[in-house]
């Protein structure tokens, strides 16, 4: 098929922003000065100009290395093609298309984490539907390109990934650029109530206003239980 689109899971963003994120928290701390970490013994220094190389390599490769990875869907002319379940739902069979975060919540003792899946949802006319994780907000546009007469959700979700990255950026622009003396309380609690806002309270409504509108499908993770949303889960 000619004019596809395909789309790698965004996992890898993840932890590539929870290291980038501690390597800008010892830039903070450092406060100008050179690193150092101790190893074996000896103490390695680290210099600003050596640390700008290797966050910028580090991304770098993190973006090159999965964007080999197989990708997880395409999105064509004739629908959405799903490479794991070996399946294309036609436009015709669609009922909806939603981007909504769900939270997934592992629990065990090896690997405690809590994270958004960024997740976009097909919502079937005769089936279920069928929830493809880690998937970027981009692949809603596209839908929507090829398919205008498509009811999404587009709006909504494209103010939550505005406030998710501008968040993100704001935090780790914060403590890798600025120094010690400009942070303040303010600015503290203000990522406190915003972090607060992306974790929980968006998730929850993101995933309320789509079952409204087209049953209740979508469910977060909870202590007891994980993937419980009634969908495909991809």
């Amino acid at each position: 098929m000619k004019g596809k689109i395909k789309f790698h899971s965004i996992y890898y963003r993840y932890p590539t922003f929870i290291i980038l994120l501690v390597i800008a928290v010892a830039k903070f701390i450092a406060n100008g000065n050179d690193i150092l970490i101790g190893y074996s013994g000896q103490e390695i220094s680290i210099g600003l100009d050596q640390l700008n190389y290797i966050v910028l390599g580090f991304i770098l490769s993190m973006w090159i290395i999965f964007s080999l990875v197989k990708y997880k869907l395409y999105i064509c002319k004739d629908g959405i093609y799903l490479r794991k379940i070996d399946l294309l739902v036609k436009w015709d069979e669609i009922e909806g298309l939603s981007h909504v975060w769900i939270n997934e919540w592992n629990n065990r003792l090896a690997s405690r984490y809590f994270y958004n899946r960024k997740t976009l949802v097909i919502y079937r006319k005769e089936y279920k539907p069928i929830c493809i994780y880690n998937i970027s907000l981009l692949s809603l546009y596209i839908g929507k390109l090829y398919c205008p007469k498509l009811r999404t959700n587009i709006v909504l979700s494209s103010m939550a990934t505005l406030l998710n990255l501008g968040l993100n950026a704001w935090v780790f622009c914060q403590l890798y650029f600025a120094g010690v003396e400009s942070m303040t309380m303010g600015i503290f609690f203000t990522w406190l109530g915003l972090f607060l806002l992306k974790i929980i309270i968006l998730p929850l409504l993101l995933t309320k206003l789509e079952n409204i509108r087209y049953g209740d499908h979508l469910y977060h993770d909870n202590l007891y239980k994980k993937n419980g949303s009634e969908t495909v889960h991809l």
